[in-house]
């Protein structure tokens, strides 16, 4: 598994933000995970935010990684995708990630998760998709 797809961050994340993303999964697929890194290189010693979808356990895991050590994961039960295309949108309140599965019109909600261990959302500078994504579809900013 590897690092698919990467965005900077046009600008720091605030209070009101989100970010959505739409991807399809490979047939085969077993998980993957996105990134809200607070450096844009590769293979970063910060994570704010790690989000994996374990798709064969039915789980995901919640994180975050502080000078290149993985912090105690959050796991959450949760089914898994229907099909192989998914939308996920994330949304930022203060010191808060809520995260969404995207349906047709409406949002579902999966988990939220706090952000004030080490690090706050002004920290993060770029997005990173990991796994079995074929390709990320669009990736759409929306700022308060």
């Amino acid at each position: 598994m590897g690092d698919i797809f990467k965005v900077i961050l046009p600008k720091p994340i605030e209070a009101g933000d989100k970010i959505r993303i739409c991807g399809q999964i490979a047939n085969d697929a077993t998980e993957f995970s996105i990134n809200f890194a607070n450096e844009t290189d590769a293979c970063p010693d910060n994570i704010t935010y790690h989000f994996k979808w374990n798709l064969l356990n039915h789980q995901i895991t919640e994180n975050y990684k502080y000078n290149g050590e993985w912090m105690e994961e959050n796991n959450i039960d949760y089914n898994s995708l229907d099909g192989t295309i998914f939308a996920l949108e994330f949304a930022f309140q203060d010191n808060t990630i809520y995260v969404y599965l995207v349906d047709g019109e409406g949002r579902n909600f999966i988990t939220q998760y706090n952000t004030d261990y080490e690090f706050g959302l002004c920290d993060i500078q770029s997005l990173q998709v990991w796994g079995d994504v074929e390709k990320v579809r669009e990736l759409t900013f929306t700022y308060d």
